[in-house]
């Protein structure tokens, strides 16, 4: 019987592991997509007025990145994200009453050495914390794990 849980818990472990990876590069792409779109849309249009010898490669730059903003609601991995919120484990800081749903910035990432788990760090917008401060909030559940906090 212990044999049974200890393999259920196993593959419980992977599962989070998996979706941490798979979140983290959904979060790539999607970074990846608007930096080269806002790349390309502020920097091809004053390039293409400074270099007018190579206007048509400006042009496919300029083209590429409207392309990329028209397709990128219908690329995965903004929806990937939105899907695996419900599945990320966070602290909210700021707030002092319990609440079933939460909109806020995140300001840090706990990492744990000692295990696979993260947590983000989330507050309302407009609130800071300090990595100390961050650390006594958090230490009621930390205090049995090697983590680091990331800012």
């Amino acid at each position: 019987m212990q044999e049974k849980y200890w393999k259920y818990m196993v593959q419980i472990k992977a599962w989070i592991f998996y979706l941490d990876v798979y979140t983290e590069d959904s979060y790539r792409w999607d970074r990846i997509i608007n930096i080269v779109v806002a790349i390309a849309s502020s920097t091809s249009i004053a390039a293409w007025a400074i270099w007018q010898k190579y206007s048509f490669v400006w042009s496919i730059i300029i083209a590429i990145s409207q392309v990329l903003t028209t397709i990128k609601g219908f690329l995965p991995y903004s929806k990937r994200l939105k899907m695996l919120v419900p599945f990320m484990d966070a602290y909210i800081l700021g707030v002092n009453e319990p609440v079933k749903k939460f909109t806020g910035k995140i300001i840090a990432i706990v990492r744990r050495k000692d295990d696979i788990e993260e947590k983000w760090v989330v507050v309302p917008d407009g609130v800071t914390f300090s990595k100390e401060e961050i650390r006594r909030q958090i230490h009621f559940q930390e205090q049995y794990f090697d983590s680091e906090i990331v800012m």
